[in-house]
Formats: C-alpha cells, sequence, structure tokens
C-alpha cells in the first residue's frame, strides 16, 4: 500500500471518528438540558417561611451566643454547599470552624477555612 492510501485511509478514519463525537458530544449536552431543567424550582419555595424566621433569629442573636447546633443550621440555610464541605469535616475541624465563627469571623473566612480544611491545608 502507498503511502497516499495510508494517509487517505487514516483521513478517512479521523474524520469519522470526528462525526462520531460529535454526535456524542450534541447527546451529553442535550442530557446536561435535560437535568438542569429538573433543577429550575426555586430556592425560595424549598425554605418553609417559619424556618426562613428562625434562621433569621438565630442570625439577630449574633455569633457569640449560637451553639454549635444554631451555628449549622444558620450555615445549612446561608450556603448550602459550604456546609456540605463542613458536614464531610472531622470533629476538631468542625469545632476549629465553630470557634472561628464564635470570635467574630467573617461568613467569607469562615467559608474559606471550611474549604481549606476540607482539601487540608
Amino acid at each position: 500500500m502507498t503511502l497516499g492510501r495510508l494517509l487517505a485511509i487514516a483521513g478517512l478514519c479521523a474524520v469519522s471518528v470526528g462525526s462520531c463525537l460529535a454526535l456524542t458530544e450534541d447527546e451529553y449536552l442535550k442530557y446536561i438540558d435535560a437535568e438542569a431543567s429538573k433543577l429550575s424550582e426555586p430556592q425560595s419555595a424549598a425554605t418553609p417561611a417559619g424556618e426562613t424566621k428562625a434562621i433569621e433569629g438565630l442570625e439577630k442573636k449574633g455569633a457569640g451566643q449560637l451553639s454549635q447546633q444554631e451555628f449549622e443550621r444558620v450555615l445549612k440555610a446561608k450556603a448550602k454547599g459550604t456546609y456540605s464541605f463542613y458536614e464531610s469535616l472531622m470533629e476538631k475541624d468542625k469545632a476549629e470552624v465553630f470557634k472561628a465563627y464564635r470570635e467574630g469571623t467573617s461568613m467569607s473566612r469562615i467559608r474559606r477555612l471550611i474549604i481549606n480544611r476540607k482539601m487540608n491545608r
């Protein structure tokens, strides 16, 4: 077989593989769109009004007066993603995060602290 024929066959294979990948990519995007449409419910509907008022009451209470369970409720209501990281921490790391919160550390720094503990930094 000549070099020209080998190159032609290789080119044909590359084109056919490219079309298969494009088709797979389209199917993947359709799947992602379908999954995203399931998540289009508003976030406020998931939290009952009574729970929202309870969280607001806890926030007004002040960081220095909250128990660790109350802190966790506030964190879960205000930052679900951060709470999921917090939930997976070891107890000593949770205690350290809570201590920082009680000392008045801002929520953005609390989030950073949780992420750092999760990544073992």
